[in-house]
């Protein structure tokens, strides 16, 4: 049978999740009534994920588990990981439909949102992606998305903007697929996501070079959106996205990094004049330092979230740009 899927994993030290996810989505890949096939792009791990994974595709002999690691200078961030494990499946597996981007904290039950998803984009021209309502393991349901970022919601910050439900997605009714409906949705995240290839290769994929990391998911919806492209989410049990409180190597410098990537992002989709809102941030990060200063906190945490306030304000009107340590 030809290949119509393949699932993209980026893998950078979380052996301990991929022992959960990877085998759930082996399962799933096995009861689904087309053929499938997984690539792992790993960015460099030491806990033991690449022998594990060797191991582990040995042992399965229904799903075929391919393993990339980067070469000598090369970009092994998220987004590059994501493009050069998407263009190896293309060349792989040239009939290839469809693109399962995966994530080692991502779990499924069974078969049923990938049968839904790959129906639903085979039914709607009009659609790139679908992705689906997700929950901790615990069963608590957390966000699969959100609305296009705002001015207004970067100088208010994560929190505030959270608080306030700003960035809460705005959905519009697209109908059923079977017994399960399913929303238009602006930004759905690659928790997972289901992506049509012919969308993925118009796009041309993540800018790694842009958003190495953070922003990469909502840059590409955004892009895709002023194509014409739509994204859907599908309201379906079984999808889990849980990190059980274990980051990756790459979250150690996710708060500058989120910020220097949401400044790019709007001076993007919103217009260069974006950068002349650079002091109110700097306000904002002097106003989040004191408040950090004198309310009561459990001293390491009050520590680090210190630290990473003075580095925004270090770097705030050079885009967020740190020097190296």
């Amino acid at each position: 049978m030809t290949i119509e899927l393949v699932a993209i994993i980026n893998s950078y030290n979380r052996l301990s999740l991929l022992k959960q996810a990877l085998p759930a989505l082996v399962s799933a890949l096995r009861q689904v009534a087309f053929k499938a096939a997984v690539v792992v792009f790993d960015a460099g791990s030491k806990d033991g994920t690449v022998e594990w994974l060797r191991d582990f595709s040995k042992e399965e002999s229904e799903i075929v588990i391919e393993l990339l690691q980067p070469a000598l200078g090369q970009d092994s961030s998220f987004s590059a990981g994501v493009n050069s494990a998407c263009a190896y499946a293309i060349t792989r597996y040239p009939e290839l439909k469809w693109f399962l981007l995966y994530e080692t904290d991502n779990w499924l039950a069974g078969p049923q949102p990938l049968n839904l998803a790959t129906k639903l984009l085979a039914d709607r021209s009009e659609l790139a992606a679908a992705g689906f309502t997700i929950t901790r393991k615990s069963g608590e349901a957390i966000g699969f998305g959100c609305s296009l970022p705002t001015v207004v919601e970067f100088l208010a910050g994560q929190q505030l903007t959270y608080l306030l439900k700003l960035d809460r997605p705005r959905l519009r009714d697209g109908g059923r697929v079977d017994d399960c409906r399913w929303s238009l949705c602006e930004v759905v995240f690659t928790s997972p996501l289901l992506v049509k290839r012919k969308a993925w290769e118009e796009s041309g994929g993540m800018d790694a070079a842009i958003f190495p990391f953070s922003d990469c998911d909502t840059d590409w919806c955004w892009r895709l959106a002023k194509s014409g492209w739509g994204i859907a989410v599908i309201s379906v049990p079984g999808v889990v996205h849980d990190n059980e409180g274990e980051l990756s190597g790459w979250s150690d410098k996710r708060v500058v990094d989120f910020h220097r990537a949401r400044l790019r992002l709007l001076s993007r989709h919103v217009g260069r004049w974006v950068s002349l809102v650079k002091p109110l941030l700097l306000l904002r990060h002097f106003a989040e330092l004191t408040l950090l200063s004198v309310l009561p906190r459990a001293p390491i945490h009050k520590k680090e979230s210190i630290d990473k306030r003075l580095r925004l304000i270090k770097s705030v009107m050079n885009d967020y740009e740190v020097e190296p340590e």
